[in-house]
């Protein structure tokens, strides 16, 4: 990564963790923090946690009960007082989460206190005079893959929409292929659209969509698949290949959005990120199945 992008990432993330520790009374949402720091405000939850190495919701939770730790050590505060600072609603449900942290109830930890720091990949705790040291950023190491950019003409599709858990997407990809057969439709590439961020969205909320490319003006026949006709958008991508089998796609994703696309210097748009199926995974070998990652730039 460049000596200039790295630090403009580092400065970004700093001004991000600097708000999130201003906050954590009143935790800002993700789209606050992203206008706060100058981030995609689509993909800020994926830059973040692939960055401090935890995703957001954990590492404010995280810091919160760092904070309530400290506090019973130092202070008199009840339980009740720290569980619903903390952003629990009843001391039982504090004191669960504050076990599964310290593996001690509160009362316990009151009377034996041990550490209120706990393990956390960018080295940011919560402190009673403020943070004491920079985040480490996970983004700052080397990566094996590289990133290009590239223009994409825009294509029109045939979309079958999936919610659940990204992985579980190519049944509809097998529904769709099936349809494209039945009808003996001109189709090109197959994709996948990535609608919501992983980090942010549970996974049984996340929206994607089984694509086939077709020309433009295609209209569709008429079938029981609640199938649409939509557009992915032209103009400057960055652009990754990975090799081999789809269930390294989401570390591919994550070596794409931590390291890959900060090396580019460029800004992410507001819009959904594709993966581009170049060949035919039952025809080639495993270690030959191509996988194109795109995310598009302002």
């Amino acid at each position: 990564m460049r000596a200039e992008t790295r630090n403009e990432y580092r400065e970004r993330i700093e001004a991000a963790v600097r708000f999130v520790l201003s906050r954590l009374d009143n935790p800002p949402s993700p789209v606050e923090i992203a206008d706060h720091a100058g981030f995609s405000r689509f993909h800020f939850g994926r830059v973040f946690s692939l960055a401090v190495g935890e995703p957001l919701s954990e590492f404010v939770r995280r810091l919160r009960m760092e904070r309530a730790a400290w506090k019973l050590e130092n202070t008199a505060d009840g339980v009740l007082e720290l569980a619903i600072e903390a952003g629990y609603e009843s001391a039982e449900g504090f004191s669960r989460a504050f076990r599964a942290v310290f593996l001690i109830s509160p009362s316990e930890y009151r009377n034996e206190p041990s550490r209120h720091q706990v393990s956390s990949p960018s080295e940011v705790h919560w402190c009673p005079n403020g943070r004491e040291r920079t985040p480490l950023l996970l983004l700052e190491g080397e990566t094996s893959m590289e990133a290009r950019i590239e223009k994409v003409d825009p294509r029109t599709v045939v979309a079958l929409r999936h919610v659940g858990p990204y992985y579980l997407i190519g049944e509809k990809f097998g529904q769709v292929a099936g349809w494209g057969a039945r009808h003996q439709v001109p189709y090109g590439e197959a994709i996948g659209i990535w609608y919501d961020n992983p980090e942010v969205v549970p996974a049984a909320e996340l929206r994607s969509d089984a694509c086939l490319t077709v020309p433009d003006g295609f209209a569709l026949p008429p079938d029981d698949l609640e199938l649409r006709i939509t557009k992915v958008e032209g103009g400057e991508y960055a652009v990754a290949t990975h090799m081999g089998s789809y269930e390294g796609l989401g570390d591919a994703w994550a070596r794409f959005y931590g390291q890959a696309i900060p090396a580019l210097g460029r800004e992410l748009a507001e819009t959904p990120s594709f993966e581009m199926y170049m060949n035919d995974c039952s025809k080639v070998p495993i270690e030959e199945v191509r996988t194109d990652l795109f995310v598009r730039l302002k």
